[in-house]
């Protein structure tokens, strides 16, 4: 039987309980855990729910509180590994992981991974369609740092590496809990290690495919990821020189399906809004960490000065851009968290206001694209 786990924090507790119902009332499932990160506010209102819950499918439906293991800020990563540690303590067979704010949560989610694992997959990861312009720390922070840094592998074809949703069985669990990479990271770099840390066990890796797409609510401007978007960035750039999965290594994944005509219609952020976000002022340090870059980038981000020309951030320069970032980004330096933050958005926007425009398929095809030849290119120069 298999345990399922939702970390949560501010997400509207009636849908938090209605994923743990759902949960719950899978025949696959034995108990069930929400864990917050501090007693109070969302977590006292799913705690008072649980237990019609659990009554209602006689299965436990447990409220658990994270516990500070990590070095950086406490976050998911907390609450994954407080899961996982427990998860490991008490031998269970199989963990599945799920976002609590996903609005069309259902029990194909779990048939999926759990038809996988019982086919002997050791990490079933979600995969599932999104919006053109959703998953932008994904296309243009993760999976191009996982082209450079393994090429040649799986992990760069990687659909969702940043996705909260996967099973675990066993062997993983136990693996990961004791995990100092994974342990360690306690904020939003928990999916990129965990990601990395699973595609290295050689225990099989698949990719379960959501046809639906994972539906949840969008974005005001961007503003809003600029936490995640540095920590996924610091946890992708603390991979360098780690080795990449064998050659070889088993991993498979479902056939693509028709994508939800919504989607394709969908822009999942406030792209004015986030225009308005390069206006902000520069400290000196930041004027002086930018003047620093290569020309190319630096006039993109400095002139004119209060509205860079972000239509010219291509594919290229954003290879150049993501390359200095790898090499020299450092978490906690005000200056380098807001020069990634800004490179970051004249990225997306370029791709916003001219792929993204040509239409859902176009764009989808550009992006899968790039990572292809980001992985030529780091194949090339290795």
């Amino acid at each position: 039987m298999s345990l399922a786990v939702f970390p949560f924090k501010t997400e509207e507790p009636s849908l938090v309980v209605s994923n743990l119902a759902t949960a719950a009332a899978h025949p696959a499932i034995d108990e069930v855990w929400a864990v917050a990160p501090e007693v109070g506010g969302a977590e006292a209102a799913v705690r008072a729910m649980a237990p019609e819950v659990s009554g209602a499918h006689a299965k436990p439906v447990e409220v658990i509180i994270q516990e500070r293991l990590g070095t950086y800020r406490s976050g998911k990563g907390d609450a994954m590994n407080t899961a996982l540690t427990l998860a490991a303590e008490q031998g269970r067979d199989r963990v599945h992981f799920y976002d609590a704010d996903i609005t069309n949560f259902e029990a194909s989610w779990i048939d999926g991974a759990e038809r996988a694992a019982d086919r002997g997959f050791g990490v079933v990861r979600h995969r599932f369609p999104r919006a053109a312009t959703d998953a932008m720390i994904t296309w243009m922070i993760t999976r191009p740092a996982l082209a450079r840094l393994f090429p040649g592998t799986f992990l760069p074809r990687l659909d969702q590496p940043l996705g909260g949703e996967v099973l675990l069985t066993r062997p993983a669990v136990e693996t990961l809990a004791a995990s100092d990479l994974v342990r360690s990271r306690s904020d939003w770099g928990i999916d990129t290690v965990l990601t990395y840390a699973t595609s290295v066990m050689d225990l099989g890796f698949y990719e379960h495919h959501v046809a639906d797409g994972k539906r949840h609510a969008l974005y005001g401007s961007l503003d809003e990821l600029r936490e995640m978007l540095i920590e996924c960035l610091d946890a992708v750039a603390s991979l360098s020189g780690r080795p990449g999965p064998r050659p070889g290594a088993r991993h498979a994944t479902d056939p693509p399906a028709p994508v939800p005509e919504d989607l394709k219609q969908t822009t999942a952020y406030d792209v004015e809004a986030t225009v308005r976000l390069l206006d902000a002022e520069w400290s000196a340090d930041e004027i002086h960490l930018a003047e620093s870059l290569p020309p190319d980038l630096s006039y993109l981000v400095l002139d004119p000065p209060t509205r860079p020309r972000f239509e010219l951030m291509d594919a290229d320069r954003w290879h150049m851009a993501h390359g200095l970032l790898m090499e020299n980004f450092a978490l906690g330096d005000p200056a380098w968290e807001s020069l990634a933050f800004r490179l970051w958005l004249t990225r997306v926007l370029s791709y916003t206001t001219n792929q993204a425009r040509q239409g859902f398929d176009a764009a989808m095809e550009y992006l899968e694209s790039t990572i292809r030849r980001y992985e030529v290119i780091a194949a090339g120069s290795s």
